[in-house]
Parts: C-alpha cells; sequence; structure tokens
C-alpha cells in the first residue's frame, strides 16, 4: 500500500472515532444546556407571579396564554423548593412525544402561603439529535472525501523530494564514477534522508573501486608466477630425471595448473559480483551453445561419451557473451568430468531452458550444497570445485534460476529463462519412473 493512501486511511479512522464521541458530548452537553435555560426561564416566571401578589395587582392578564397554575396551600414550604419534575408526554394534536418539564416553586406573599407551578413543552431532544445524526453522518462523508483529495494534492506537494530522491536511485549506477546528487528540499527529514543515502553510494562507489581493482591486480599478479612455475617445470622435464622426480614434476604441473583455474575463477566471480558484465545484451545464445558442444565433442570422445542434443536454432536471451560462453562450458565440462565410461551426454536448449543430463553414479554431497563454492560432487574428481559456483553466480546476475536432479541414474542440470516457466518436474517426461528422485534449486 502506497504511503500517502496509509496517511489518509490513518486520517479516516480518526474522523470516525472521534466524531461520533464529539457528536456524544455535544449531544449530552446541549441537552443539559437547554433544560437548564427552560427551568431559569419558567422559574423567573414564578418570581414574576409572586412580585404582582405582592404588589396586589391582578396576575390574570401575565398568565394568559401561559401554562401557569396557582393554589394557595395552608401549611409549611416543602423543603424542596423549587421543585422541578421532567417527563416526556404526549402532547393534545401532536404525533410526537415531547419533554414537559415541570417547575413549582412555593412562596408566602401577605401572610398567605402561594404555590405557583408553571410548565412548558419543548422539543424531545433524543428527536432533536436524531435529525443530527444525519448531519453527522454527511460531514463524515465530506470530511473523508476532503481528506482523500487533499492528501493526493498535497503529497505531489510535499512528497516531491522524496519521489525525485527514489527516481534518483533508481537511475544510479555504481559502475558509474559520477556521484549521486540529490536535491535539497524545506523538509528537515527529507534532507537527512537525502544526506544519508548519498554516504552510503558514496562509500558504496569506493568500496566497488576497490574490489575492481584488486580482482584486476589479481588476475594479473597471480599469473605471472604462475606462468613462471609452469615454465621451470617445462625445463625441468627436459632434463634427465628418474621416474619418482618425473611424477614429482607431474604432479607439480597438476597443481599449477589447477591453482591457475582457481585463480581465474576466483577473478571471474568477483569480477560478476561487481557487476562488470553488462547482461542487458540480447545475443543469439544458440549459437554459442552448439560452438562450446562442439568443443568439447572431443573430450567427450576419448572417454566414449556420446553427446546428443535437441536445440532449438532460435534462441535470443539478454546475457553477456563471456558469460554465456562460460556457463554452458562449465555444465559440460561437469558432464563430462562427472561421467562414466561409455556414457551419455544430452542438451536440450529451448527459449524457456537449457538442459544438460548425463550418466553417473549419485553425487556424495547433500545436492543443496552442489552450487556452493569449493564442493565437489566427488572428491576423488580433479576439478576445483568452482564450475557450479559460477554457473549459479550468472544464474543470478542475469536473472535466471538453476536446478540440479538425479533421476534414473542421470544427472540433470536445467537453466530457466523464464521466470514464470514450471519447475524442472515438467521438463522430465511423464513416462519417466522415478527411483531416486531430489530436486535442489540454487
Amino acid at each position: 500500500m502506497k504511503l500517502i493512501n496509509k496517511i489518509s486511511l490513518w486520517f479516516l479512522c480518526i474522523i470516525l472515532v472521534i466524531t461520533p464521541v464529539t457528536m456524544i458530548i455535544s449531544r449530552a452537553g446541549i441537552k443539559r444546556k437547554m433544560i437548564e435555560f427552560e427551568e431559569k426561564r419558567l422559574l423567573s416566571v414564578n418570581e414574576r407571579i409572586y412580585s404582582l401578589l405582592k404588589e396586589g395587582k391582578p396576575v390574570d392578564d401575565f398568565i394568559r396564554d401561559r401554562e401557569i397554575e396557582i393554589a394557595v396551600i395552608k401549611g409549611p414550604v416543602p423543603k424542596e423548593n423549587p421543585q422541578v419534575v421532567r417527563r416526556v408526554d404526549n402532547v393534545e394534536g401532536m404525533s410526537e412525544k415531547e419533554l414537559a418539564l415541570f417547575v413549582t416553586s412555593y412562596r408566602q406573599v401577605n401572610g398567605v402561603t402561594y404555590k405557583v407551578t408553571s410548565h412548558n413543552y419543548f422539543i424531545n431532544p433524543s428527536e432533536f439529535f436524531s435529525s443530527m445524526f444525519i448531519t453527522l453522518l454527511w460531514k463524515m462523508l465530506l470530511l473523508g472525501i476532503a481528506v482523500l483529495i487533499s492528501a493526493r494534492i498535497l503529497s505531489r506537494i510535499l512528497f516531491k523530494p522524496f519521489k525525485n530522491t527514489m527516481e534518483a536511485i533508481r537511475n544510479f549506477n555504481i559502475r558509474q564514477k559520477q556521484k549521486l546528487q540529490l536535491e535539497r528540499s524545506s523538509t528537515k527529514e527529507f534532507n537527512e534522508l537525502n544526506c544519508f543515502i548519498e554516504t552510503m553510494t558514496n562509500k558504496a562507489m569506493e568500496e566497488y573501486a576497490t574490489a575492481r581493482e584488486f580482482s584486476e591486480n589479481a588476475s594479473h599478479e597471480l599469473q605471472t608466477p604462475l606462468a613462471v612455475l609452469r615454465t621451470k617445470t617445462e625445463l625441468l622435464t627436459q632434463t634427465p630425471l628418474n621416474s619418482q622426480q618425473a611424477d614429482l614434476i607431474e604432479h607439480m604441473q597438476m597443481e599449477i595448473s589447477k591453482l591457475s583455474n582457481i585463480t581465474k575463477s576466483l577473478v571471474l566471480l568477483a569480477r560478476m559480483e561487481n557487476h562488470e558484465f553488462n547482461t542487458r545484451e540480447k545475443i543469439r545464445f544458440c549459437r554459442i551453445a552448439k560452438n562450446v558442444i562442439e568443443t568439447y565433442a572431443y573430450w567427450a570422445d576419448l572417454k566414449n561419451i556420446t553427446v546428443t542434443q535437441n536445440t532449438d536454432s532460435q534462441v535470443f536471451i539478454q546475457i553477456h557473451p563471456t558469460l554465456a560462453d562460460i556457463l554452458v562450458a562449465n555444465l559440460m565440462r561437469n558432464a563430462i568430468r562427472y561421467n562414466e565410461e561409455n556414457g551419455s551426454v544430452h542438451v536440450e536448449l529451448t527459449t524457456d531452458y537449457f538442459r544438460i543430463s548425463n550418466t553417473g553414479t549419485p553425487v556424495t554431497i547433500p545436492h543443496k550444497d552442489l552450487f556452493r563454492r569449493f564442493k565437489k560432487g566427488s572428491q576423488k574428481n580433479e576439478g576445483v570445485g568452482l564450475g557450479l559456483a559460477i554457473v549459479k553466480q550468472i544464474c543470478e546476475v542475469c536473472n535466471f534460476r538453476v536446478s540440479y536432479a538425479y533421476v534414473e541414474s542421470r544427472h540433470i542440470f536445467c537453466v530457466y529463462f523464464n521466470e514464470n516457466y514450471l519447475s524442472e518436474i515438467d521438463v522430465i517426461p511423464s513416462n519417466a519412473s522415478f527411483q531416486r528422485v531430489v530436486f535442489a534449486e540454487a
């Protein structure tokens, strides 16, 4: 929910709660004041009659057209003086009941005790406030509409600096060396937010530059001594050696080659984490996949592995060409390396997914760890354990999904280009018999 909608809803709730409460308080106050005013008026009428009696003037003209009763009583004056009585009565000729107010006062005038009762009918407050309730509903409706309209008008003015900040962040690219400059506003909180964002983005740019410099230095500085070591070992092989020395040099060359591959892989991972590859370019993925498969076909032939493929010739996806080549190469290398003699590799490519399956024994590690760095399905294999981690990183950079399954003695890796595509189980033929199936998605 948008912030302006939350604010509007909050104010509407306040109106819905406060307005009825104030209405009830106002009703009680108005009702009390109405009755008090009428009591004082009737009491003043009684006092006027007593003054006329005291002066000996006739009272008939005064009580004409007034609801007043005058009586002479014997005995002492009641303690409660004046007496006020309220009741709701039916008035002749009126369909609604009205409130009747009786005020009785006692006074001794010229040795005679008089009882004067004046009363009057006025609108029942309950009937009066029922019409006020309708007014209240209209008031709440108009206030709600006013809040909704004014909130949206004010949001365009008050939240304009915030929207400008969001737009600047959306267009910010850490790979560009231009620092983020945000507009200042008259709102203190927005200025504090802008200062914090500028500080964080500047720090991120500095860390990105440091990481990029490290990856470049590592790529250059580490490869030089490795190349020297490789050259020295090759020179040693040209000198007279016994079998034991030859084996040691061979192992040294293998470890140097492995170390070189690890260095290149780690540098590649760092470059991808720093978003140094442009993945917005749309390329013909099917052509790259076909070239890589043909390249690894010779290695497969050496192990008597049959490679079959079913690829669509019109597959275009958004990925950097280098990353596309590495993605297919790592999956092909993994399928051949962890295969068995006289095994098979099947490659399938559609506009929705790229799938490679190969024969082989089950992996010895949990399937969820296959895409972690330096995790290998078999510790006896000569791989460095970074191939699938690179595959996962490429998929994250390009917003792809990659999954693994072991079905009918076959390892299945599938890269989904379409986020809305169905799961791996929908790719596997429906007539396949599942003896042991485990899915691991990265």
